[in-house]
């Protein structure tokens, strides 16, 4: 077998491999933002199943890049627990609250998770989008307020390898949405604390 024959099976090989299949997963620490606490309000949080446990599979046709597995785990709603955690006292769904605490009931939902890769994008970084739905009521589920949060992230291949890259990506965007969450529960939370009284 001649030399090129070999190189011609050496890069054969290389981009099979390249273009395998990946399995992320993600963890990734949101810190407690330094704000005001509203102590005589407890809030419940619900969460939809792609947020407790997400585990991203992509569409038939972002298959043509390469089969990627993304397991979020509970790294979503620890996520949100964190940032509403600093706002408010959060009660267990099981327990009653303290009769003397105000109940809100937040329920958080998964809108979208986009993303493209150096190859889908043409370029040498991955980026990273998520969008959440937040649902505020009252104790008795009467609409309180509707919340869009984002959160976007992206990182160069650079030094890093496409795997650690693409993770990078995503918890820079998990990061923006917690820094969005907290600039908009600082804005809107007098009103709605005004609001049930």
């Amino acid at each position: 077998m001649n030399n090129a024959v070999k190189k011609i099976i050496i890069l054969q090989s290389l981009l099979l491999i390249g273009c395998g299949s990946q399995n992320l997963v993600i963890e990734t620490y949101i810190p407690k933002p330094l704000v005001k606490k509203y102590e005589s309000i407890t809030a419940n949080l619900t969460f939809d199943e792609e947020i407790k446990n997400f585990i991203f599979t992509p569409e038939q046709l972002q298959k043509r890049e390469a089969s990627v597995e993304i397991n979020f785990g509970n790294t979503q709603a620890k996520l949100f627990e964190n940032i509403f955690s600093s706002f408010f006292p959060i009660n267990a769904l099981e327990k009653n609250p303290d009769e003397s605490s105000k109940l809100i009931l937040i329920d958080i939902k998964l809108d979208k998770f986009e993303y493209l890769t150096p190859q889908m994008a043409a370029n040498q970084k991955y980026s990273v989008w998520f969008k959440y739905s937040i649902q505020i009521q009252d104790k008795d589920k009467r609409a309180i307020d509707d919340w869009i949060i984002t959160g976007y992230g992206e990182q160069e291949t650079g030094v890093f390898s496409g795997d650690e890259a693409f993770k990078r990506a995503i918890q820079i965007a998990l990061r923006d949405t917690g820094a969005n969450l907290s600039i908009k529960a600082q804005d809107e939370l007098d009103k709605i604390t005004d609001m049930i009284g």
